[in-house]
């Protein structure tokens, strides 16, 4: 397919939470904004996946709220039954010792699966996805040779592949290999952060409201792990994390069911969390967004997509 088949007003590369909160925004003001992205659903990070009986978060984990913008949000959120508290036994963990966490933020999650929040705040959008855009020029070229138009262009994509689209330096991307078990013996508490371990934290996944499994515990490495062992075959990062969470829960199981991903772009690197920039303005008419400008939270992603929309519209707001 050749020549320009799409026009929209604002084209935003990328549906992860950042794209869809900026989206929103936009087409809340009667801007045409279309959404182009390389997977098969909304979320990005944001999401869960599917097991043989249920489901897992091996993204994000859970989410704090700081700003009355993201309260409203959320509220709305939780107005709709997407998004529950989740008050977790909390931990801090090291090999072979733990200890209770004085840790008391309200955490939240979506229910009845993180991924529950993507398709919340995709709802209403014109999303195309398995759209992987492979050049920026005047127009967007597709991986299929369709082109695609724009009068304003978000790029919110990770870092690592914006920087492939455009010549603009941002801070790299951590990645992180994030796994499941189900184990068949309780443990003294539901989360823990860890330190000392190639594993930096660890929570059961069926603590969280909603969940219809049992015992399914999720480990995520650390980023200084992950990276190390970023090339390394998941069978063999799955048999050394799985190793170190016999480490770090404290009661003796057995491992029944259990999967691994690689997430080559995850988190930022502790020296870029303070970044706080929430969105940059690459060319006049082309922006760029993502959790990784603003702290690499879930709310840091959905702010920088907020802060995106209110740039464009002031933009275009200018005579």
């Amino acid at each position: 397919m050749s020549g320009t088949q799409l026009h929209s007003q604002v084209v935003i590369i990328g549906a992860g939470l950042a794209g869809l909160a900026c989206a929103k925004q936009l087409t809340q003001r009667g801007l045409s904004v279309v959404i182009l992205d390389k997977a098969k659903g909304p979320g990005g990070r944001v999401s869960s996946k599917r097991t043989e009986d249920h489901s897992v978060d091996l993204g994000a984990q859970f989410f704090t709220v700081r700003t009355p913008e993201f309260r409203a949000q959320v509220d709305q959120w939780i107005s709709e039954g997407k998004v529950k508290e989740w008050a977790p036994r909390m931990a801090l963990a090291a090999p072979n010792t733990y200890s209770d966490s004085p840790d008391r933020h309200t955490r939240y999650v979506g229910s009845p699966k993180m991924g529950a929040i993507g398709h919340a705040a995709a709802q209403g959008l014109n999303i195309r996805p398995q759209s992987r855009v492979v050049e920026v020029a005047k127009n967007l070229t597709l991986e299929t040779g369709e082109k695609v138009s724009f009068e304003q262009l978000v790029l919110a994509c990770p870092a690592d592949q914006t920087a492939e689209l455009v010549d603009i330096e941002l801070p790299a991307q951590a990645p992180c290999w994030s796994a499941w078990v189900d184990i068949d013996v309780e443990q003294p508490f539901d989360a823990a952060f860890v330190k000392d371990s190639p594993i930096g934290w660890v929570a059961n996944d069926s603590s969280k409201p909603g969940r219809q499994s049992k015992q399914r515990w999720v480990m995520q490495a650390t980023r200084e792990w992950s990276q190390a062992c970023l090339e390394e075959t998941p069978e063999w990062a799955m048999q050394e994390m799985q190793k170190a969470l016999r480490e770090i829960l404290p009661n003796a199981f057995e491992i029944g069911q259990s999967a691994i991903h690689r997430w080559r772009y995850a988190r930022p690197w502790p020296n870029d969390e303070a970044m706080a920039t929430s969105s940059v303005q690459f060319a006049h008419n082309i922006w760029v967004c993502g959790d990784y400008l603003n702290g690499g939270r879930v709310e840091g992603a959905w702010q920088s997509g907020y802060h995106t929309a209110s740039h464009i519209l002031a933009t275009l707001e200018k005579p």
